[in-house]
């Protein structure tokens, strides 16, 4: 009978389950401890507006609806029910806990204070930092998925249970466009590792990862984009955040392009002892694999491709990330010709896989622990876990506290869009100043995604144009240029007619210029933050 069909007893118990519920749930509630309040959260590409406006078709036609689609609709369908700003917070939730119990669950086997520890430190680490730091908490949806897809796959349910199953624990990461790609790329991988694969049922699970990610792929290839801004992979390569190098920070699981969402801490001594402490621990683990599997037996052979595979999924993502940042970067640009490869520019969010390992390496060393050293011996193992995880980011909830508080929006906000609303045809709104940033007074720090798409029913035309800076200066990225030199001011009317432009929505107080001529233009709403012109009539 096999392993998989008879578990230990440490694996049929519910103690290991328990584990990682509350390792999870305790990690999740301190991590988000200061992000209270129902308001919405503006924190760069995380943005929600009060009421969301219905989406003018499953079919997003402009790069701006794609860039948080189907996300976008399933938000405005549960807008009736559910504030926008409370499922927002409900998404951070959900992200954190479904990663740390999905990766303790994968080491339950080893007990519960390995459970609890791999749960842990999949939540509390760099990489879940600074993708939260960079408002990609939907992203982690994807991250948080892996696990489950992988506990499925690998179950002995039959077939079509798996199947069914796999969907359902997929939806959540399918609700971003990289998420919907690492879980069916994961779920291709998990089955094909089975000892009974058939090309048959792994070309089921291929594409049922593929009808998960119609939703987004469809309206994208409508959309006509044939590729994307080469300059892409050198904007989004990975940063070398704690001094070690690019290629040490990504396998702590940092390196985050965006210098805005590096914690202070990263490069502190005593971060980076708690990242390199965890970090041991699993290579210790690797290491004690490779040793077991040199020993004659049925088991060595086995032993040997788990310490394999484990060595490569710990160090492979780093390495990978690394070489497109540097070595391959000409060739990451190359490939941005190819439709859909933009996915894979932002060399950070690669890094998944490798800190789940990471995660799950560590719990197999506090369940090894726990074996050989008895109650007081696992105990103290976990501890030690935790005081590792969080001395990797110790300003974690402070920052969480300090970018997630909830804003609320300046009362001209509704009279703006209220204004667009009673046009008696679609209208089609240009976003000024032109730029895809906004940095209002009202809401502070940090800069933020314009989220007036997600509030008109209507067209929106807003700037792609993003700016980076890095070391050797700053890189501007727009995947779907206008052609037009309105982000100067110059807004002329034959520029608005080119476009369809029947409106102009202005930001007040935020940077970036605005119409430096408004010929023809007339007044529709003039408050203190935003004002909107009629330009229908524009000659």
């Amino acid at each position: 009978m096999s392993s998989e069909a008879a578990p230990p007893a440490a694996a049929t118990g519910r103690a290991p389950v328990v584990a990682a519920v509350v390792s999870a749930t305790l990690a999740t509630a301190v991590v988000l401890s200061g992000v209270s309040g129902t308001g919405q959260r503006l924190v760069r590409d995380f943005v929600a507006v009060p009421e969301p406006a219905a989406p003018l078709s499953l079919l997003p036609t402009t790069a701006a609806e794609l860039r948080a689609w189907p996300l976008d609709a399933v938000s405005w369908a549960a807008s009736a029910a559910v504030p926008t700003g409370v499922q927002q917070h409900l998404l951070l939730v959900a992200a954190l806990v479904i990663a740390g119990v999905g990766i303790g669950l994968l080491v339950r086997r080893a007990g519960a204070a390995a459970a609890a520890a791999a749960a842990w430190v999949a939540i509390w680490n760099p990489y879940v930092t600074e993708r939260l730091l960079l408002g990609h908490g939907p992203t982690l949806l994807g991250y948080a998925c892996l696990p489950w897809i992988g506990l499925v796959l690998r179950s002995t349910l039959p077939t079509r249970h798996r199947l069914l199953l796999l969907v359902a624990v997929a939806i959540p990461a399918a609700l971003t466009p990289w998420g919907g790609v690492v879980a069916a790329v994961t779920a291709v991988l998990a089955d094909l590792s089975r000892g009974d694969r058939s090309v048959a049922r792994t070309a089921t699970v291929a594409g049922l990862g593929m009808l998960w990610c119609l939703p987004w792929a469809l309206p994208a290839v409508l959309v006509g984009g044939v590729g994307a801004d080469p300059d892409g992979p050198a904007a989004f390569a990975l940063a070398d955040d704690s001094g070690l190098g690019t290629w040490a920070s990504a396998l702590m699981g940092g390196g985050v392009w965006a210098a805005g969402a590096q914690p202070l801490s990263r490069s502190d001594p005593v971060a980076l002892a708690g990242s390199l402490g965890l970090l041991g621990c699993a290579v210790a683990v690797v290491l004690g694999l490779a040793v077991a599997a040199t020993r004659p037996g049925e088991g060595s052979r086995r032993g040997a491709a788990v310490a394999g595979v484990s060595l490569v999924l710990l160090v492979g993502p780093a390495s990978v990330a690394w070489w497109a940042s540097g070595p391959g970067l000409e060739v990451m640009a190359a490939l941005q010709q190819v439709p859909g490869f933009a996915l894979f520019r932002d060399q950070h969010r690669m890094l998944a896989p490798g800190v789940l390992a990471l995660s799950v390496l560590v719990g197999l060393a506090v369940g090894w622990v726990a074996r050989h050293g008895g109650r007081t011996a696992s105990a103290l193992g976990f501890i030690l876990v935790v005081a590792l995880s969080v001395a990797s980011v110790p300003d974690l909830p402070g920052r969480m506290r300090t970018d997630y508080r909830p804003v609320t929006y300046p009362a001209d906000w509704v009279d703006a869009v209220r204004s667009l609303d009673a046009v008696p045809t679609s209208p089609t709104v240009l976003s000024l100043p032109w730029q895809p940033l906004r940095l209002p007074g009202w809401a502070g720090e940090p800069s933020f995604l314009d989220p007036l798409p997600r509030a008109v029913s209507g067209t929106v035309l807003t700037s792609t144009a993003l700016t980076v800076q890095r070391a050797g200066g700053s890189i501007v990225v727009d995947d779907a240029p206008v052609g037009e030199d309105w982000a100067s001011g110059s807004v002329t009317a034959a520029s608005l007619r080119r476009h369809g432009v029947t409106h102009v929505v202005e930001w007040l107080g935020t940077p970036g210029a605005l119409a430096s001529s408004r010929d023809g233009w007339r007044l529709v709403h003039q408050g203190p933050s935003f004002t909107v012109w009629d330009v229908s009539g524009a000659q």
